[in-house]
């Protein structure tokens, strides 16, 4: 075997040799590729003949588990197993995975909320699925052990954890959206009843320029599940810009055989809002109560801007009062 494979280099060298290759950098590389080909084919030999050890990924599944019946703790989708055989053992995992080890959960489950498979168990399971020929020296993790439970739930708030703040000459022109208000939790009774509100992972968002998206997980809960286990949160941003109008002042709560006549009429407002509310009608109010008239000992009556959006910021009136004249109306 190993004469035939010298002779067959010597073909090559000689071949490469007497090939009409132009540059000497041509012959070099064609050499080369010889020699890692060679390299290649003796190191096949040598490892597939020789008792090799390696660490191979054996998937874990979980079978005829009811529907209602929920693990409280992420259970491992592969175990890492350390085994031993001769090279030419595993070359069929070279072209496919390992299969996976499929456990019934009515085999390993207590029936009072522990779902268990001890090492032994493991290691057979794992030499059945191997095959004969491998020596298993070991299994990470060695054993499952996880807490289940079969109970109802409950349903909690969502609590968004987020400090956003929009750049200068931008705002949050509403609410906090999420995509959902409400998550179900599950657990053992006792965990479940100490549980009122679950909390997203913290959130930082400064400098905001435009409406701010992300989805964001929720913390963990120690002994529980939560479901879904993420959402959407969306805050609304947008720039602002400085406005001014004149607005007509209103007088309310004035009573039926009253009239009140202001001077004068009307007030500048200075505001900023939202570019896009500069498509729509000003939302701002200049507004008079009759009752401070009533209770004022002066001839002017305050005037203020009421009944705006809390997307309107710093807004300002010209003037903080006007004179008025209250005229009664004689009843027919």
């Amino acid at each position: 075997m190993g004469e035939g494979l010298k002779q067959w280099f010597a073909r090559w060298i000689e071949r490469a040799q007497a090939t009409d290759i132009k540059s000497s950098r041509s012959r070099t590389i064609l050499l080369y590729l010889c020699f890692v080909v060679i390299s290649a084919i003796l190191w096949c030999f040598l490892t597939f003949n020789n008792v090799i050890t390696v660490d191979v990924q054996v998937p874990v599944t979980i079978t005829s588990k009811p529907d209602n019946v929920r693990f409280l703790s992420k259970l491992p989708d592969t175990l890492t197993v350390t085994v031993s055989n001769r090279g030419s053992s595993f070359v069929k995992y070279i072209f496919k995975s390992v299969p996976a080890i499929e456990l019934k959960f009515s085999d390993y489950a207590d029936g009072d909320g522990l779902f268990k498979v001890d090492s032994p168990q493991l290691r057979k399971l794992i030499n059945r699925q191997l095959g004969r020929g491998f020596n298993l020296s070991s299994v990470l993790p060695d054993g499952i052990n996880v807490r289940y439970t079969d109970s109802q739930g409950k349903r909690v708030p969502v609590v968004v954890d987020i400090d956003a703040k929009p750049q200068l000459q931008y705002a949050q022109t509403g609410p906090l959206i999420q995509s959902v208000e409400t998550v179900m939790v599950y657990a053992e009774p006792s965990t479940l009843d100490d549980i009122t509100q679950v909390y997203t992972y913290h959130i930082k968002a400064h400098e905001l320029t435009d409406t701010f998206r992300r989805k964001v997980s929720i913390a963990p809960l120690r002994g529980a599940v939560v479901e879904p286990r993420s959402l959407e949160v969306m805050v609304p941003v947008e720039k602002m810009t400085s406005q001014r109008q004149k607005l007509q002042i209103v007088v309310r709560n004035v009573p039926q055989d009253t009239k009140v006549i202001v001077f004068p009429s009307s007030v500048e407002a200075a505001y900023r809002a939202p570019v896009s509310a500069l498509k729509r009608e000003s939302e701002v109010r200049a507004i008079v109560d009759y009752n401070d008239i009533v209770a004022s000992h002066s001839s002017k009556v305050a005037v203020r801007a009421d009944e705006y959006p809390a997307i309107y910021q710093d807004v300002k009136l010209s003037v903080d009062s006007v004179e008025y004249i209250v005229e009664k109306q004689r009843q027919p």
